[in-house]
């Protein structure tokens, strides 16, 4: 994933400006809607370099989880009160369960299959408590990627220089994407290559994952920041 970039991840984010506290508490509202339960833990899943976590850290009490070794430790680094978990998705296993789940910035993609989608979201659903809201922000549906396009960031800082290219592609139902990059300090510059792998998923297909976990589900069209939101609401036994 961005093991080759996970040092410059907030920079290079940062420099198409994604705005994490306008999605952070879009999601709180959204959250406070719909959840029912009395308790205010939540779960990030594929929680990154923690910029989400740290913002819903204020009216929660946040924990994070994430597969990227490289992007855990920026996590740590930087949002050292914040406890975060090293774990896949689809068979993490905490042995407790959350009010509230997110899993957001389209991070569901790197599950890739289907199958694999509906294991991720079966098993967020087991670790989220009755009456807990589920928050999941998709990837493309496969009507909506682009395959053969081209794009170019920029980041321009005195000690800190990136150029980051990439090219999309498609194999069948999954989405690939291309990154190259140029990482320039006063230490020299460097050359780095990462491939990504997202499923894509239609509509009907997550609606079905949430149903086969068990859960009530809502759309939301316009979600966070453009890309839609399912909410999964689990209901009392």
């Amino acid at each position: 994933m961005f093991s080759k970039s996970a040092q410059y991840y907030d920079e290079i984010y940062g420099a198409i400006d994604k705005d994490y506290a306008t999605e952070a508490n879009l999601a709180h509202k959204l959250i406070q809607k719909y959840k029912r339960t009395d308790g205010n833990t939540l779960l990030e899943v594929a929680c990154g370099t923690g910029a989400h976590a740290a913002l819903l850290s204020k009216p929660y009490k946040v924990e994070g989880i994430d597969l990227d070794a490289n992007m855990l430790k920026v996590a740590r680094k930087k949002h050292p009160k914040i406890r975060f978990h090293r774990g896949d998705m689809v068979s993490f296993n905490l042995q407790r369960q959350f009010d509230i789940i997110t899993c957001l910035f389209s991070s569901i993609g790197y599950v890739k299959t289907k199958s694999n989608l509906r294991k991720a979201i079966k098993n967020m659903s087991n670790h989220l408590l009755s009456d807990g809201v589920l928050l999941i922000e998709p990837w493309f549906t496969p009507e909506e990627w682009n395959p053969g396009r081209v794009f170019t960031l920029l980041v321009d800082k005195p000690d800190l220089k990136i150029v980051r290219m990439s090219r999309s592609c498609q194999r069948g139902k999954i989405s690939l994407i291309e990154f190259q990059y140029l990482f320039g300090t006063p230490k020299g510059i460097e050359h780095k290559v990462e491939q990504h792998e997202l499923g894509l998923f239609s509509h009907e297909e997550y609606l079905e994952a949430f149903k086969a976990a068990g859960l009530k589900v809502a759309h939301n069209k316009k979600g966070l920041d453009g890309r839609g939101l399912y909410i999964g609401m689990k209901a009392a036994k």
